[in-house]
């Protein structure tokens, strides 16, 4: 019996010198979690939100950053890109031409007439869903379907001595150990160069030009342009 009122004597001096949790603390560290997992969504979203790809703020896309491209139901399978929801160019475009190039050029490919559905200024930017759409790119962003003046798409470029293993390197997600400065530039269907070898359109890095890694001092075009 004795030891048993020792036993009980203990248990109640650690009840009472153990620091107690208040309803007030309790409530603390909730407010504390919200916020951590609201930094973390915010982050998430705050890619494209507020950037030249986020028409919310524009009366026609009905307050929506994603619905003119992608939808959650009843998208358009037959184009390659996730869940699409715009309407797709069908225009045929004038090729970039150079004595000095010698790479293998074509037509746009997939990846870029997702851009150019917007970007040549055939298609409505709300031409998306159901709608018809009646507003128009245009100033610097309307590139047109000239692209004589523009950096070719849809080449397929070899360098370094490398072959036809170009995915290996330039791929949209890459493996572990890889050169992340080889591979944040991918390369699409065929191996080859499109607008988003360059640029973004998610807006992800947050870089001038919706790029995919700076351009001070030219060093994304010396990237693949070795000046030496």
């Amino acid at each position: 019996m004795k030891r048993e009122a020792k036993r009980e004597a203990r248990r109640k001096t650690r009840q009472e010198t153990r620091p107690k949790t208040t309803m007030h603390q309790r409530v603390g560290v909730g407010i504390v979690g919200v916020f951590v997992v609201s930094a973390i969504v915010s982050i998430a979203i705050a890619d494209i939100t507020g950037s030249k790809h986020d028409f919310s703020p524009l009366g026609w896309s009905q307050n929506e950053i994603c619905k003119p491209c992608h939808t959650p139901h009843n998208a358009d399978t037959s184009i390659e890109a996730p869940l699409w929801n715009h309407t797709q160019t069908t225009a045929v475009y004038e090729l970039y031409a150079s004595p000095t190039l010698s790479g293998d050029i074509q037509q746009p490919g997939p990846a870029s007439k997702l851009c150019l559905s917007c970007h040549d200024g055939t298609v409505a930017l709300d031409s998306y869903g159901e709608n018809a759409g009646d507003h128009y790119i245009y100033g610097q962003t309307l590139i047109g379907t000239d692209l004589s003046n523009d950096h070719p798409v849809g080449i397929k470029w070899e360098h370094r001595g490398v072959g036809s293993n170009c995915l290996d390197c330039h791929n949209i997600r890459p493996g572990p150990g890889e050169d992340p400065m080889v591979s944040i530039l991918p390369f699409f269907e065929d191996a080859r160069i499109e607008c988003a070898t360059c640029h973004e359109p998610h807006n992800k890095l947050g870089i001038e030009g919706m790029l995919r890694m700076s351009n001070d001092g030219s060093a994304l075009c010396f990237h693949c342009h070795d000046p030496k």
